[in-house]
C-alpha cells in the first residue's frame, strides 16, 4: 500500500492561476495604463519606476498578486495532496473518514488479595492505580477474584489523554487509589502504551487516500489495513496483512518509533475488527506484534582531511545518520536488514566512507521487524581525500 500512497505525493504539482508572477502582473497593468492613457489623450507615455502612477500600479499589482495566491490555495484545498486542517476534514467527511482524536494510554494490572478467602472479592469498575506521579489508570470493568483464587488481572485505561500515560514499565505502577477490602497491592503486569494525541495530518491524509479500499466486503489487504488504523492511526507505525493459509489474516502491528504493541492493545485491536461489519464473517484473524529478528551493529566511519576544520560539525550529524538509519531498520515491517542503506546515511552526513563489520545484508520474513541488539560505531579518524 505504501507505493499506492506515494503515487498520491508524486503527482506532478499544479497551479490554478498558471504560476502567475507579481512581475507578469506589474508588468501588464503597466502596459494597459500606457496604452489607455494615450488612447483617452492622444499622447504617448512611458511610466518610470519613480513616478507617482507607477508607485500607485506596483501597490496595486501586490494586492492583485495576494488575492491570486489566496484564489490557488483555496481551489487545492479541494485536492488531497494539498489540503490541510479544517479543508481536510471536510474532504475526509465525504468518504466518512474523521480525525482521530487524542486517546488514553492502557496496561494491564494485577490485584492481588493479602491472603486466599474461601469467598469472591469484587474490584469496582473505575478503581484507580498510580505510580504515585499524578497520572491515574482506571480498571474498564467490574472484575472478580474467585473463591480460592489470589488475584485478578484487569486491562486499565488512562484518565488523561495523551501519551502522557504512556512507557510504565511492569511492575511501576503499584499504588491503589481506591482502596478494595482485602486487596493488598497491585502492579501492572504489561508496559502501558496506546496513548497519543491528535492524529497528523500525513496520517489522516493517508486514511482518507485508503478509505474507499474500506467499503469492500472481500475483506482486501487495504482494507485491513484502514480498519486496523482506525482503531488508533496517531500511535500506529506500520501495519502488515499477511494471508499465510485461505482465510487465515496475520495482521501484525508496529507502533510509533518502532514499538512492539502489547497483548493488550492487539487484543483490543481484534476485537476492534470483529464489531466491524466489512470485515469478512469467514476470516480467521489474528493481530499480533511483529516478530523481531536481532542484529548487531559494528561499524567505524572516517572523515576526508579536506573537512578537517568541520570535524565536530559533521561527527554530530554522522551520529545523528546512525540514529536515522536504526530508526528506519526498525519502523518497516518486513524491510530487510540493509546496512547499504547505513553508508548513505553517513556519506550524505558528510562521512567520506564507512566500513561495516556487522550486519550483512540479510532478508526477514515480511512479518518480522529487525532490532539492533548492540550499537558500537566509533570514529576511525581522518582519510586523505
Amino acid at each position: 500500500m505504501a507505493n499506492e500512497i506515494s503515487k498520491l505525493y508524486n503527482l506532478p504539482d499544479i497551479s490554478f492561476v498558471d504560476d502567475i508572477t507579481y512581475e507578469q502582473i506589474l508588468n501588464d497593468m503597466v502596459a494597459d495604463y500606457e496604452t489607455k492613457y494615450q488612447e483617452i489623450t492622444g499622447r504617448k507615455i512611458t511610466l518610470r519606476p519613480g513616478d507617482k502612477e507607477h508607485i500607485h500600479l506596483r501597490i496595486e499589482a501586490g494586492q492583485y498578486y495576494q488575492m491570486y495566491q489566496i484564489m490557488d490555495n483555496a481551489a487545492k484545498m479541494n485536492l488531497l495532496k494539498y489540503s490541510k486542517g479544517n479543508f481536510l476534514r471536510h474532504l475526509g467527511a465525504f468518504k466518512k473518514t474523521f480525525i482521530q482524536e487524542p486517546k488514553p494510554a492502557v496496561v494491564t494490572a494485577r490485584f492481588t488479595l493479602s491472603e486466599v478467602r474461601k469467598d469472591v472479592i469484587y474490584i469496582p469498575q473505575g478503581t484507580r492505580i498510580t505510580a504515585g506521579d499524578g497520572v491515574y489508570f482506571a480498571t474498564d470493568d467490574y472484575a472478580e477474584v474467585k473463591a480460592g483464587d489470589s488475584f485478578v488481572d484487569i486491562d486499565c485505561t488512562c484518565e488523561s489523554v495523551g501519551e502522557v500515560g504512556n512507557d510504565y514499565i511492569p511492575g511501576h505502577i503499584e499504588i491503589i487509589v481506591d482502596p478494595v477490602p482485602y486487596v493488598a497491592s497491585v502492579t501492572n503486569t504489561t508496559k502501558s502504551e496506546g496513548g497519543s494525541g491528535e492524529e497528523s495530518e500525513e496520517s489522516f491524509r493517508e486514511r482518507i487516500f485508503l478509505a474507499p479500499s474500506s467499503y469492500s466486503v472481500a475483506g482486501p489487504a487495504d482494507a485491513y489495513e484502514y480498519w486496523v488504523k482506525q482503531y488508533n492511526s496517531a500511535a500506529i507505525e506500520d501495519v502488515k496483512i499477511y494471508e499465510p493459509t485461505e482465510a487465515v489474516v496475520d495482521i501484525r502491528i508496529l507502533l510509533n518509533g518502532g514499538a512492539l504493541p502489547s497483548q493488550t492493545f492487539c487484543s483490543g485491536c481484534l476485537e476492534y475488527l470483529k464489531e466491524n461489519p466489512i470485515i469478512p464473517l469467514t476470516d480467521n484473524d489474528i493481530v499480533a506484534a511483529p516478530d523481531v529478528v536481532n542484529y548487531n551493529l559494528k561499524a567505524v566511519y572516517y572523515i576526508a582531511r579536506s573537512d578537517l576544520n568541520n570535524i565536530a560539525v559533521i561527527q554530530e550529524s554522522i551520529e545523528a545518520a546512525k540514529d536515522t538509519y536504526l530508526n528506519w531498520q526498525r519502523t518497516k515491517i518486513g524491510r530487510d536488514i540493509n546496512p547499504d542503506a547505513l553508508t548513505e546515511f553517513v556519506r550524505a552526513a558528510g562521512g567520506k566512507r564507512v566500513v561495516i563489520t556487522s550486519p550483512v545484508f540479510t532478508p526477514i520474513p515480511e512479518t518480522s521487524i529487525a532490532i539492533e541488539k548492540t550499537v558500537e560505531f566509533v570514529y576511525g579518524g581522518i582519510e586523505d581525500d
